[in-house]
């Protein structure tokens, strides 16, 4: 029942096809020629890739499917004299089951669509003719500018947020025609997706809820995305609604500052951190106020970050672990990257919001990636250092070494004895 099939492969050519004539389009677009739009590139391409996708989807790489044929007849054959070991039933992945029954929903759902498409595009089937002769075609597909779609949800979002979330779009771009019928097709792809999505996190969070109920001590607490909600993302969002110039004093945001040679300081207790973290103490004098003019943008990109960092901890409990590393190192840099380099562009125009934005981010890199996905990014010898740290006794051990180096560092550093 969960083997691939017409159920996946129908779906994954007419995806195929969509993502070929999407693919000439951009190759046209950089290439620089003219009409970008090319209806003769957009088959070929996709006809190619849709075909390939339907094989693929059909199972044609899946050794599920290879329960045929001479070699399976000789892998059965046993001796008269052979014991017959029982193998034990192994329950299909929750994964596997999630994602076959999307495949047959999306299937059924094309097959409904293409049933009630009969009515209007036959030429002599039972279809309604509300139009007058010559005014219209019950059976046609009409076209829109890009921009007509993008360009309204960029107003909706800049008025609802006040931020500018969506940047302007092109003239060549938003004058580039789309059908209706793709769109039809990229709404049931995006509904079928996250019916897929929210299908697995509702199982997600069921199975978390059975498991602390069955075992309350074994329940972790996500501790990393309170703090992230608690202390970072709430308190950036409200200053732009709290503070309406947008400059907010250094004195209110000099922990941030700080944060990183006090962390550095902790870990590895040396002389130079400590430099560090006084020199930050003076930024309130040398710089009086900090721009925060783009900082709830910045925050919007690092909670999509956290929100692909949530489906990759939801996934890595369904997919192999060699799979879940490439998978999470691939996206989740992709968008890491993307978030860093979004942020200097954003705000490369004033040199402390640029430096406080970017702090931010990293915090909030730290707080919500996945763990496993940090011990990646990062060496292991900061990741064993800092790891090593005993959080208990942490204020103790500090004063200890700060007592240490004024009773023999400091005189040693003047040259007495």
């Amino acid at each position: 029942m969960l083997q691939p099939g017409l159920s996946r492969a129908v779906p994954l050519g007419i995806l195929g096809f969509i993502g070929g004539a999407l693919l000439a389009l951009v190759i046209r677009m950089l290439q620089g020629l003219d009409p970008a739009g090319s209806v003769g590139a957009a088959l070929v391409l996709g006809a190619f890739i849709s075909a390939g996708v339907f094989v693929w989807g059909m199972g044609a790489f899946d050794l599920r499917m290879s329960v045929h044929g001479d070699h399976a007849e000789a892998e059965h054959a046993e001796p008269e004299h052979a014991v017959v070991k029982a193998v034990p039933h192994k329950d299909p992945a929750p994964i596997s089951i999630l994602g076959a029954f999307t495949w047959k929903v999306t299937f059924w759902t094309i097959l409904g669509v293409l049933i009630i498409a009969a009515f209007g595009f036959l030429p002599s089937g039972p279809h309604i003719h509300n139009v007058h002769p010559g005014a219209g075609d019950v059976s046609g597909v009409g076209f829109v500018a890009l921009g007509g779609i993008y360009q309204p949800i960029r107003e909706f979002l800049q008025t609802a947020t006040a931020l500018e979330l969506l940047p302007k779009m092109s003239d060549d771009l938003a004058a580039l025609q789309v059908s209706y019928l793709v769109l039809f097709v990229v709404f049931v792809a995006v509904t079928m997706f996250s019916l897929f999505l929210f299908g697995a996190l509702f199982a997600s969070a069921i199975n978390y809820f059975l498991q602390g109920k069955k075992n309350p001590d074994k329940a972790n607490i996500a501790w990393r995305v309170l703090i992230f909600i608690l202390v970072v993302a709430a308190p950036l969002l409200t200053i732009p609604l709290l503070v309406s110039s947008r400059e907010v004093p250094m004195a209110l945001l000099i922990p941030v500052f700080l944060l990183p040679p006090l962390l550095l300081l902790i870990a590895y207790r040396r002389v130079i951190w400590g430099v560090l973290l006084l020199i930050g103490l003076l930024l309130p004098i040398l710089v009086l106020t900090v721009k925060v003019t783009n900082i709830a943008t910045v925050m919007f990109a690092v909670i999509g970050v956290g929100l692909l960092s949530f489906i990759f901890n939801v996934l890595r409990h369904y997919l192999s672990d060699r799979t879940w590393r490439i998978a999470s190192a691939v996206v989740l840099s992709i968008a890491v990257i993307g978030v860093i380099v979004y942020t200097v562009g954003l705000t490369h125009t004033d040199f402390w919001e640029m430096f406080f934005s970017i702090l931010v981010v990293i915090y909030g890199f730290l707080l919500i990636l996945p763990v496993p996905y940090l011990k990646m990014i990062i060496p292991a010898s900061v990741w064993n250092k800092f790891a090593a740290i005993k959080w208990m006794t942490l204020l103790p051990d500090m004063a200890g070494w700060l007592a240490n180096l004024l009773r023999t560092g400091l005189p040693s550093f003047l040259g007495q004895k």
